[in-house]
């Protein structure tokens, strides 16, 4: 696990302030996007802050730690609800927003999550791989693109989809998946890379990757 942070000061600031709160950081996880960048790939910038819990949570008692330490950090904070997630943006003095999210998240984690800061933990990785395939059959954004193209540098798409078939019951067509695969060339940009990709790069590697599944589906 990485031990220089790709965050910034205000996701560091906050990210602290959960790892110390022993409520917060004995129920919840952090996971998704920001979590495999800061704690094994180090691969790209990623804004939001995600956090899951198997267990149902009181929000209010979530609503009042951010609240509490908004004076002493220099943000106001909103807050919405998108189920299963509450979603609070912070904006802090000098216009900078962050997103943090908090979800009950229902599905038994593959493997255990390991000690991150203080006494937060973060996912496992084969959890976040697996979380990410799914995903990219749920929606189709670059930035999901760009974690599995590096996750698979590591890892191959028939072990990953047997973890995401294992975690959530659902099998990811392999020929689906390859339609899914030609969606990266409708973007135009990436997000702001910490490892060497381009965009024709990242294109290329799911055009092969699509027409591998197809050719091995329909064989």
């Amino acid at each position: 696990m990485n031990s220089k942070s790709i965050l910034n000061l205000y996701q560091n600031q906050i990210l602290n302030k959960i790892a110390q709160d022993s409520f917060i950081s004995s129920q919840f996880y952090f996971t998704g996007g920001t979590a495999l960048s800061e704690a094994y790939l180090q691969h790209r910038e990623s804004d939001d802050l995600d956090f899951f819990t198997y267990h149902p949570f009181d929000v209010q008692s979530i609503l009042a730690r951010l609240t509490g330490w908004a004076k002493e950090l220099g943000y106001t904070i909103q807050s919405e609800f998108i189920d299963p997630t509450h979603i609070y943006f912070l904006t802090f003095h000098d216009g900078f927003h962050l997103k943090v999210d908090f979800a009950r998240y229902p599905y038994e984690q593959l493997s255990s999550p390991s000690q991150f800061r203080k006494n937060l933990k973060v996912d496992s990785l084969k959890d976040i791989a697996a979380n990410k395939l799914i995903t990219l059959t749920q929606r189709l954004e670059i930035k999901d693109f760009v974690d599995v193209y590096f996750l698979l540098q590591e890892n191959s798409f028939w072990n990953i989809r047997a973890d995401s078939m294992k975690k959530f019951t659902i099998e990811i067509d392999p020929y689906l998946f390859a339609g899914d695969c030609m969606s990266v060339l409708e973007f135009q940009f990436l997000p702001k890379m910490l490892k060497s990709l381009t965009l024709q790069q990242l294109q290329q590697f799911y055009r092969d990757l699509g027409k591998k599944l197809g050719k091995d589906s329909v064989a």
